[in-house]
């Protein structure tokens, strides 16, 4: 299947509506030759002649064809480059967001449209924080929400604390989380890097608890399948717990978890940092709410 190129089409219907070779050309700065030879080229690739024998501009049966054809072909062309630009101009923001905080804010954040993302477009990327934030330093990503260890990471915009707590099913808890079993507990995470995963296996460690990591999942989707199957148990901060599941309270089985830092980071790209900032402070609103 041959390709027609835009520039051939948009030569020959410009001839067509100045009527000339030599106004096409003045009109697209070319010289007449050059436009002689990108027509000699298009029916080329056509396979038939596009205008008659009697010079000028005038078309043949196919000619008026593909004048429509290429008419249609163009204005999909241009308005797509429109829309393209128009993209760029407006505010296109790349955010980084763990998982469970993207199921739990995004539908309400781009719900919420204002002056600030109203005109945005948005490229999302949910990911481990450890991830998300060696994205932004290396300048593919404009604002990053993420946890982290020991205190916030340099350059934080906004940070606070998350409560913990240890989640299962809404169905009756398994034997082995029973007081007096000696099972070993099942249970549940993200992937190698989860701030959730190291802050579990650090309770249980210190408590001398043992353990089994039984299913791990990148997505919340995955874990909380693996929960409400009664499969295991998981960490997760308090308010991005989903309603299918539930917090386990007052459990002499689990150790105390402690607290999460999360912060939001915002690009030091110059270029980046203006739709950047002004977006990290609509973010900052919305996370300095509790529910």
């Amino acid at each position: 299947m041959r390709n027609i190129p835009t520039d051939l089409l948009r030569t020959f219907v410009t001839i067509i509506d100045l009527r000339g070779y030599g106004r096409a050309g003045e009109q697209l700065g070319r010289t007449q030759p050059a436009i002689s030879l990108q027509m000699k080229r298009l029916q080329e690739l056509l396979g038939t002649s596009l205008f008659s024998k009697d010079g000028g501009a005038q078309l043949t049966e196919y000619g008026e064809t593909v004048a429509s054809y290429a008419r249609q072909i163009l204005a999909l062309n241009d308005e797509m480059m429109l829309k393209l630009s128009k993209r760029e101009t407006i505010g296109r923001l790349r955010l980084g967001i763990p998982n469970d905080y993207a199921d739990h804010f995004l539908p309400q954040l781009m719900g919420s449209q204002n002056s600030t993302t109203a005109n945005m477009t948005f490229d999302i990327t949910c990911d481990l924080s450890y991830n998300l934030l060696r994205g932004l330093r290396a300048g593919l990503l404009d604002i990053v929400v993420a946890m982290t260890a020991d205190g916030p990471a340099e350059g934080v915009f906004m940070t606070w604390k998350e409560t913990l707590s240890w989640v299962g099913g809404n169905s009756d808890l398994p034997a082995y989380m029973d007081d007096k079993a000696s099972n070993d507990l099942r249970i549940v995470c993200y992937p190698e890097g989860c701030l959730y995963r190291r802050n579990m296996l650090t309770a249980l460690q210190r408590e001398g608890k043992s353990f089994e990591i039984v299913y791990t999942s990148p997505s919340l989707t995955g874990i909380t399948a693996a929960l409400q199957g009664g499969f295991g148990i998981t960490a997760l901060a308090d308010r991005v717990i989903p309603p299918t599941l539930r917090a386990i309270t007052a459990n002499p089985n689990l150790p105390q978890l402690g607290d999460a830092v999360v912060g939001i980071y915002v690009s030091t790209d110059k270029n980046r940092s203006t739709i950047a900032k002004s977006f990290a402070a609509t973010l900052a609103d919305m996370f300095a709410t509790k529910p």
